[in-house]
Parts: C-alpha cells; sequence; structure tokens
C-alpha cells in the first residue's frame, strides 16, 4: 500500500518509535495510581504473538483503551474516533502511542472513504501478528449496560482472515471492563479477559454470505462479553438496580454462600442481583416497581445528608472507633501534609479545569491525562530542583525526593479520604443518639429494603 494522504493513518504504526520508548514506561508506571484497587481476571486467555483483537465494553472514552495497554502483555494498536487527529501534532502524538483514525457517519459521508486505507493498515497490523484494539459498540455510553455492536470490527478482522481462510489466524478477545465510578480517583477497578473467539470457525459461513457470518460472530461476541461486564437493560429500574448493588451487595453475598470481598465477588454477587431482578420484572414487576419507591426515597434521603449508604448500614462509628480514628490521623497528619504540599496542584487543578466538561465519561480520561502526563512531570522535577539545590544534599537525596513524592501523594489521598468517614462516620452516630427523625427513618427504611429485597430476590 502507498504512503496514505489520511491524516493519521500511519503505516508501521505497531512499531515502536523513540517517543513510544520514551514515554510508555514512564505513563504505565503513573497510570494505574489513578484507581484504587485493581484486580484482573483471565489473563491466561490472551493468546502470546498471534493477531489479536481485544474488543471491550466501552465506557470510559480513553481510559478503556489506556487500561488494555497497560494490562495486555504486549503493545496494542487502537481505532480512535476521526476528529481528534485533525491536528498535526496531536495526530503525531497518537500516532506515536500507537493509534488510527476511524471515520463515522457523523464525519460526513465523504470522509467514510477514508476508512478504507485505515482498514488496510489495521489488517497491516494483524498480519503481522500484533494486538489491537476495536471497541466493538463504536462509542461510549455512561449507562452499564452493552449497548448495539457495530460491523467494522467484524469488517477489519475478515478482511485479515482471507489469506488464512478457515484456518486459525485472527481471534477475537472480549474484554469486561468494571469500575466503581468513572469520574472519581481511587475507585476500585476489576478486568476481565474471556475467551479468544477464533473467526476461522465463521469462515465458511462468511464466505457463502456476508452478513450472515457477521451478523453470528456479532451475536458470539455479545454472548461472550455480557458475562464479563455489568449489563443492566431495564431503563424503568436502572437507577433502582445501580442502587441495590451498593445497597444489597453484602447480603447477596451471603446469600450465594460468598465469602470472600474481592472485587470479582462483589462482581459475581451483583451478576446474579441484576439476573434476580430481570427475572420478577418479566413475572411482574408491580413487587420492584413498589420497591423502587422505597429505594428512590432511602437514596434522596442518604443524599440530603450528604452521606453514603455504608455510614447508615453501619449506623455511623462508634465513640470509641471515631476516637481511635482521630487518634491515628492526628499522628498520620504529619505524613499528609508531607504529600499534599507538593501533590496539591497536580492532584487538584485537573478536576478544577475539567468541571465544565459536559461529557462525565471524559473527566476521569482529562484529569489523567493532565495530571499524569503534563502536571506531575512538570511538578515533581521543579520541586526536586528546589529541594536539592535549597538542601544542597548529594545527588542520590534528590533522586530520593523524586521517587517519594508519588507514593506520598496517595498517603495524603487516602488520608484525606479517610478524614472525610471518619466525620461523616461520627456526625451519623450522634444524629442515632439523639433519635433524629431523619436519620433513625433513613436505618428503618434501609432495613425495609434489604427485608423486602430479601424476600424478592429468594
Amino acid at each position: 500500500m502507498a504512503k496514505s494522504k489520511v491524516s493519521g493513518a500511519a503505516q508501521g504504526v505497531h512499531k515502536r518509535n523513540w517517543f513510544y520508548y520514551m514515554i510508555y514506561p514512564y505513563v504505565k508506571l503513573f497510570f494505574f495510581k489513578f484507581y484504587g484497587k485493581v484486580e484482573y481476571h483471565g489473563r491466561e486467555n490472551i493468546p502470546r504473538n498471534e493477531p489479536v483483537i481485544f474488543a471491550p465494553n466501552h465506557q470510559m472514552a480513553l481510559m478503556d483503551a489506556l487500561i488494555l495497554l497497560y494490562s495486555a502483555p504486549q503493545d496494542i494498536v487502537f481505532l480512535a474516533r476521526a476528529d481528534i487527529f485533525n491536528n498535526r501534532v496531536l495526530a503525531f502524538f497518537l500516532n506515536s502511542m500507537k493509534m488510527l483514525p476511524v471515520f463515522r457517519q457523523r464525519d460526513g459521508a465523504s470522509e467514510l472513504g477514508k476508512n478504507v486505507d485505515i482498514f488496510d493498515i489495521s489488517v497491516d497490523v494483524l498480519h503481522n501478528r500484533h494486538y489491537m484494539c476495536i471497541m466493538p459498540e463504536g462509542n461510549h455510553g455512561h449507562q452499564r449496560r452493552l449497548r448495539t455492536i457495530v460491523k467494522g470490527i467484524f469488517r477489519i478482522a475478515f478482511k485479515a482472515q482471507e489469506e488464512y481462510g478457515n484456518k486459525p489466524f485472527v481471534k477475537i478477545l472480549p474484554v469486561g471492563l468494571d469500575v466503581g465510578h468513572y469520574i472519581k480517583q481511587n475507585q476500585p477497578l476489576l478486568i476481565q479477559y474471556g475467551k479468544p473467539i477464533e473467526l476461522s470457525e465463521y469462515w465458511d459461513q462468511f464466505e457463502e454470505n456476508n452478513a450472515r457470518g457477521i451478523n453470528a460472530l456479532k451475536a458470539r461476541l455479545r454472548e461472550e462479553m455480557l458475562p464479563l461486564m455489568i449489563n443492566i437493560d431495564s431503563d424503568e429500574f436502572y437507577e433502582t438496580i445501580m442502587e441495590l448493588k451498593a445497597i444489597f451487595n453484602a447480603n447477596m453475598r451471603e446469600i450465594m454462600g460468598i465469602t470472600g470481598k474481592k472485587l470479582i465477588d462483589k462482581f459475581t454477587a451483583d451478576k446474579e442481583l441484576i439476573s434476580r431482578i430481570d427475572m420478577l420484572i418479566e413475572k411482574d414487576p408491580e413487587p420492584v416497581r413498589e420497591l423502587a419507591v422505597k429505594v428512590d426515597r432511602y437514596v434522596s434521603g442518604v443524599k440530603e445528608q450528604g452521606i453514603r449508604d455504608w455510614v447508615v448500614r453501619r449506623r455511623g462509628y462508634s465513640m470509641g472507633h471515631s476516637l481511635w480514628r482521630y487518634l491515628s490521623l492526628i499522628l498520620s497528619f504529619p505524613f499528609f501534609l508531607a504529600g499534599f504540599i507538593p501533590n496539591a496542584i497536580p492532584y487538584l487543578l485537573p478536576a478544577y479545569l475539567v468541571r465544565n466538561v459536559k461529557d462525565l465519561q471524559f473527566h476521569s480520561s482529562l484529569k489523567s491525562g493532565l495530571g499524569f502526563l503534563f502536571l506531575f512531570p512538570v511538578f515533581y522535577v521543579l520541586e526536586t530542583l528546589a529541594f536539592g539545590l535549597i538542601s544542597g544534599f548529594p545527588w542520590w537525596a534528590w533522586i530520593a525526593f523524586l521517587l517519594v513524592l508519588l507514593p506520598m501523594g496517595k498517603v495524603a489521598l487516602v488520608w484525606y479520604l479517610r478524614l472525610k468517614k471518619t466525620l461523616r462516620g461520627a456526625w451519623f452516630r450522634r444524629q442515632i443518639r439523639r433519635r433524629k427523625p431523619e436519620a433513625v427513618q433513613l436505618v428503618e427504611l434501609r432495613k425495609e429494603i434489604i427485608g423486602e429485597t430479601s424476600t424478592l430476590l429468594s
């Protein structure tokens, strides 16, 4: 293929260049610091040195791609929306990070023809036995459900398989991503890799009838992705189910006999909860509708009190527990201060800058990009220089200072979150002791919700 005139269509995109070598280790070191607890499952399912197309659910814009990039055993080439490649400097950066543009209907009918070059490059990537990632839903969405799967991923896959026919070659790997909260930092992240789907199994069907082969593979991919992700189909009860996931998870685990508290254990309980509620809705939605009224009232009350469900579940913190937490916070305050001062601007400024971005799914991508790619390195270098020049310490002390800046920032963040939990927990227990109606009613209402949900689900 001759050199393409399409902006961002870089031949040899799968090969590492000097920029990639320079930035990859740095970003990988910092990226997962954005999250709290991270769990991987099924990484043994990822074929090595074979042409694999990763197919994850897509809910967090650029973060989904980065999660795969830094959890897979090899580099990955990504397809991304074409409009972000319009700027030459940005196009160079994206190509250097192994990204290619893909044109959508909204880009204009005249632009869709450019996908021919992109598909040719993608086929070349797979023929070089390199990994690719194509978001099968085509765009991101805020609801936790699998949206319509588009055909682009299959067109590329079958085109790359053409040379091999019904012999094994290209594989599509379903991936499930589940994060506690799309926007907030320090959230739990669960990554699950499914079993690879051999494209050769569908080749004869595709050759006989292209549309039928693609539809069969699409149905298979959907079937393989659903167990790996949270999928709430109901529109009417979507918010109710989302809230019950948090309220009833511990009880669901108890019903199922799950004793662990890992992310995968909580995920398994959530999947069972959703499955049982779906069956109830199909059979008779009225009891679920009545429960939804109480859940909505409870959630509104929790928000009005400025607390979270765990506070009501625990009825806050006892006096002894609160005193212990306050004491630990006072004793560890110097560590908080040492981490907060050098990290305050890199942590807080991105959150301030993205507050007006309407698409909430972009917030985590922008915050991590602004923070980890730009602000953190700039401030860390400047602070290290200032420390070294003012202190007069030898070079190894400069390096030691630089290395502790990020972990100390994490310490400061954890300290702050602990302070917030302690204040709300102690406050709510006081409300309970004083028999404040709002607090007592929330506790009673939560009991009713747990009782009714247990009866319904069993």
